[in-house]
């Protein structure tokens, strides 16, 4: 049952109307006579609805009352007057009343206005409820929205947006959106309203790519998203709304993605540099190991027959300056070895590593630039076998070992130590750690460390992400990366890694003089005419040698009748490649397919990476060395090719 109050001057009028609404079933108390009176009613019982005379005794009229309980209670008002001239039709109006009956009315007539009012109050709570509903969720999200009225003034902000711009809603309200919302191009140029743009085309638009908002202060930041017309359900365009966010970070990250992906090209490069080293390296090592047998046969001959002292002598310096230039071919060789090996991309699976042959690596490629900074030393422990990607793995030890040197600095090398030590640990992990004598880092940076795009360095000196990959990886496979230090003290990185699952031990291949065989027919396939020499050289004289630079030629050669016991086949060649020569002399001859021998410095596409993980031919190293080439040669020749083969 609804309460109704009647605010009435006139006693025996408001009697009257108490009898009839109580009739018609509504609760109502005793009539108020002024406006004062209704106002300490409603203090102590707040009615559904109020039946107020315009023209009350005292000083406060009906509309002047009117105005204070909406203000105050947001209850409904229904206006009772004998008058209705337009003087007092405006006043009334800018109460907002639920409703207007002229003296005299009848029952029928009360009763409809008020369950009209009544009604109408219900539906505007619901819809001031729905309103603050979607307020307060516009004001929760995370993305700025600015929304305006057709003429693109601004009716609401929501904080993420006065953040941004700078402005406060009430200040911004009713002003043009350009004058908050101001957008600017890459080379700083104002752009037309989006908003503006949305509600004159009426439809939603993006903002262009590389915007920037201006804020109130002056400032830029980086925003993106996209601006539409608010419209309603007839199609008439009310408004429109910008909705925004700060991509600040986000560009940002993109900047750092441009900087790893060219990071990864640099490794692929580094792949391709490795290819085109080890083709004449190939060829170097090989004729110099050559060579040194040669010489080392004079050399016993002399020694037995005795000739000039200064041909010994010189014959000696040959074949000293010959075997360190084997040397240090082999020294190249090896840091080939290991650049590859850094290179190597996030998909290839992991295996089992033995923790101190990472650290190697990463130390070799590391000791140019740690030896301006400090001493390195190793002080390894026993340590299980570890499972992780072995690129992923020496990165995190190149990442260490390089901090460590930046924080030291160049200068004063036999004063400082960076030392790389293993054990380990209680719970049966491998550990490793990098420990240097730098300045050592702040409590406050310690816990911020792995954090992306945290960093000590100078601008322009570091990204921020390298610590923060190293997390990543060393996460990945299960481990745990952590960090101790203090000011002056310097810092230890302690990296622990489980055991493999497997005991396998690295496999390794004894060296085996080849067995005395028969003369075999070699087939050598090469694009490099320096390999192709060098391999018929040191092979000729126990085998028959051809040597073709297109497989196209060697196809051709097969197909016409020759025989061959071993093919070996450069599998990176212009024109056909040494996959494509597979598969051809496959489908014409599987039996001979199965004797090829691919040759590689190491660079393949993921095609041919795939496809020898997968063959069971033999792939055979550049650099390689001769007595290797002789035993692979001796297998085949003597028998029936490897069924298994280390790639």
């Amino acid at each position: 049952m609804n309460t109704i109050l009647v605010v009435e001057d006139d006693a025996i009028i408001g009697e009257d109307i108490q009898r009839t609404l109580q009739r018609l079933g509504y609760e109502v108390g005793a009539p108020q006579r002024s406006g004062a009176d209704a106002l300490r009613c409603i203090e102590s019982v707040v009615p559904d609805l109020v039946l107020m005379d315009i023209r009350l005794k005292g000083p406060l009229d009906g509309i002047q009352t009117t105005a204070q309980i909406r203000q105050k209670w947001d209850i409904p008002v229904v206006y009772l007057t004998a008058h209705s001239d337009e003087t007092t039709l405006a006043r009334a109006k800018e109460t907002a009343p639920h409703g207007y009956l002229l003296k005299p009315f009848n029952e029928r007539d009360l009763r409809t206005t008020i369950e009209v009012a009544l009604r109408k109050h219900e539906l505007e709570l619901k819809l001031s409820a729905s309103e603050r509903w979607f307020s307060t969720t516009l004001d929760s999200i995370g993305d700025a929205v600015i929304a305006t009225d057709a003429e693109e003034r601004v009716a609401y902000m929501n904080p993420v947006a006065e953040q941004l711009t700078g402005w406060k809603e009430e200040d911004a309200k009713g002003l043009k959106i350009i004058e908050v919302f101001k957008l600017v191009g890459p080379s700083g140029v104002p752009l037309e309203s989006a908003v503006g743009r949305a509600i004159r085309q009426g439809f939603r638009l993006e903002l262009p790519p590389d915007t920037q908002l201006v804020s109130k202060l002056g400032s830029t930041t980086d925003v993106d998203d996209s601006a539409s017309p608010i419209v309603d359900a007839r199609g008439k365009i009310l408004g429109g709304v910008a909705v925004f966010r700060d991509v600040t970070d986000r560009k940002r990250l993109e900047q750092r993605i441009a900087v790893s992906e060219r990071l990864a090209s640099i490794g692929t490069l580094t792949a391709g540099m490795a290819h085109e080293i080890n083709n004449p390296l190939s060829a170097a090592l090989a004729n110099v190991e050559f060579a040194l047998e040669r010489l080392s046969g004079i050399r016993a001959e002399i020694a037995t027959n005795g000739v000039g002292r200064s041909f010994a002598q010189a014959l000696e310096e040959a074949t000293t300056a010959l075997f360190d230039a084997e040397q240090a071919g082999q020294r190249v060789g090896r840091i080939v070895q290991d650049l590859k090996r850094f290179a190597r991309s996030e998909k290839i699976d992991r295996g089992v590593l033995d923790l101190p042959n990472v650290l190697d690596v990463a130390i070799k490629l590391t000791e140019h630039q740690v030896r301006h900074s400090a001493r390195l030393t190793r002080r390894y422990g026993t340590t299980p076998l570890i499972e992780a990607n072995e690129g992923q793995l020496v990165q995190v030890v190149v990442n260490l070992i390089v901090n460590a040197a930046q924080a030291i600095g160049d200068g004063a090398a036999e004063l400082n130590e960076i030392v790389v030590s293993t054990r380990t640990d209680d719970a049966g992990r491998a550990e490793f750690s990098v420990t240097d004598s730098g300045p050592g880092i702040s409590k406050q940076d310690l816990g911020k460390i792995f954090d992306p795009f945290f960093t000590t360095k100078a601008i322009g000196s570091g990204t921020g992400l390298g610590l923060s990959i190293c997390h990543s990886v060393v996460m990945a496979v299960g481990g745990e990366l952590t960090v101790e230090s203090e000011l002056g003290v310097g810092a230890t990185f302690k990296v622990a890694l489980p055991p493999a699952s497997a005991k396998v031990s690295p496999a390794t291949t004894p060296s085996v003089a080849p067995a005395a065989v028969r003369r075999g027919r070699v087939l050598c396939i090469d694009d490099e005419q320096a390999v192709l020499r060098t391999v018929s050289r040191v092979l000729g004289n126990h085998h028959d040698v051809v040597i073709e630079t297109r497989a196209h030629q060697a196809l051709s050669r097969i197909a016409h009748g020759e025989h061959f016991d071993i093919i070996f086949c450069d599998l990176m060649m212009p024109e056909m490649t040494g996959v494509d020569f597979f598969h051809t002399l496959r489908t014409a001859n599987s039996a001979l397919a199965e004797r090829i021998v691919f040759l590689t410095g190491g660079a393949f596409s993921d095609s041919a990476e795939q496809f020898l993980q997968n063959s069971a031919n033999l792939v055979v190293l550049k650099p390689f060395k001769v007595d290797a080439l002789r035993r692979v040669v001796a297998d085949y020749v003597g028998g029936a090719p490897p069924t298994s083969t280390p790639k």
